[in-house]
């Protein structure tokens, strides 16, 4: 039996594997841009099911099911061309629609056609305002161009969201719980997959924290990354901090040469009890210790990063975290909120101390990540020592 034309339509919907899931930066970035290009309330990314429409993105307008015999975007679908309603009060097809009848919050509305890699149109990228108005050819050819972004997206490789995947199971799972301590990390690639990454754990009863930064991006960076923490993870708890760093990258030294390429860390092991301190600083310098009040105090040295050097050689410092004071670590994906070191460290103490703990100010670093485009990874940690 030929299947018909909308069975095939589902099963490359289905195929797509991206029903039901949860909101992604890649697809909420296009509508964030599609708001601001076009000057609408509500912009959204809806997939067409059997009986239902899925918003997987959105600005304005919930995530989540509608029933399909609601949907506009339904329609656009079935037309598989750009569709424009300049004034649904005026068109028969929707004039006695809720969203236009009920609460008149839909006037008007253009559906750009969204195709899977094998050509069935699956759903739209839709536009919709609450007064009549009209797209000019130019405007037509942007939603166009942003239609193909998207397509570009739901068509992604298989194989790097699974590594995307692989990446995020490779960074800690929660927090460690170790009185006197509060700690929160993020970890925010530029593309589907990164070159940063940040580990914590316990290493002879001292908190081991770790954030390393590979040059580059993509699949590349990724798997020197993965590389560098399994590295870190096995030499650690049998070797002092820099020890641990120089058969990390003794083991690296092969992948480094081969892919002509090179990676910042950071890495230090604090004791709690007292808040001492030892850390190696190859290449990072963007560790800070910010005390409640005065100036932070920046944790570097002249170290060279993984990879720059053969047979290169790390040296341990010392500092104290203080009840109070914060460690905050971050890679320098930070340069794409700031334009220099000065200002990154005085933007990393000001983000600290408006915080009221770790979590609200990773929960700060992440919101600006949500809301621009970010050309670079980009990595952060805090550490707090409670006051005593």
């Amino acid at each position: 039996m030929i299947p018909s034309p909308e069975d095939a339509r589902l099963r490359a919907l289905h195929d797509l594997g991206v029903l039901d899931t949860p909101p992604e930066e890649r697809f909420d970035q296009v509508v964030r841009l599609a708001q601001r290009i076009f000057d609408v309330p509500k912009v959204a990314v809806n997939l067409i099911d059997a009986d239902r429409q899925f918003t997987k993105a959105a600005v304005g307008i919930p995530l989540g099911d509608r029933p399909r015999a609601e949907s506009f975007c339904t329609h656009t679908v079935a037309a598989q061309d750009t569709m424009i309603v300049r004034d649904a009060q005026l068109d028969e097809r929707f004039a006695r629609h809720p969203d236009v009848v009920d609460d008149g919050e839909l006037r008007f509305y253009v559906g750009q056609p969204l195709a899977a890699p094998t050509g069935e149109t699956v759903g739209a990228l839709c536009l919709v305002d609450d007064h009549p108005r009209d797209l000019s050819e130019a405007e037509l050819g942007l939603l166009a161009d942003l239609g193909r972004w998207v397509e570009r997206e739901l068509a992604a490789d298989d194989d790097e969201l699974q590594a995307r995947e692989v990446q995020r199971r490779l960074l800690p799972y929660r927090p460690i719980e170790l009185d006197g301590y509060a700690m929160a990390g993020c970890c925010l690639p530029a593309r589907h997959v990164g070159g940063d990454y940040f580990d914590w754990s316990m290493v002879d009863d001292r908190l081991q924290v770790v954030v390393a930064d590979v040059m580059g991006k993509g699949m590349t960076a990724a798997v020197l990354t993965a590389g560098i923490r399994a590295m870190m993870r096995g030499a650690a708890p049998f070797n002092p901090l820099e020890r641990a760093v120089y058969r990390t990258a003794v083991g690296m030294a092969d992948d480094f040469t081969e892919t002509g390429t090179f990676a910042t860390l950071f890495a230090c092991r604090i004791e709690p009890a007292s808040g001492e301190l030892d850390f190696v600083d190859a290449g990072h310098g963007l560790a800070l210790v910010v005390p409640p009040q005065g100036e932070p105090r920046r944790l570097q040295s002249r170290d060279l990063p993984l990879g720059a050097l053969p047979d290169d050689t790390w040296t341990v410092q010392r500092e104290r975290l203080a009840p109070d004071e914060t460690l905050i670590l971050v890679s320098d994906g930070i340069f794409d909120i700031v334009e220099d070191e000065a200002a990154a460290v005085d933007t990393a103490a000001h983000i600290v101390r408006d915080g009221k703990d770790p979590a609200s100010t990773i929960a700060r670093i992440e919101e600006y990540a949500r809301t621009h485009d970010l050309d670079d990874d980009l990595t952060a940690v805090v550490i707090r020592r409670l006051p005593a």
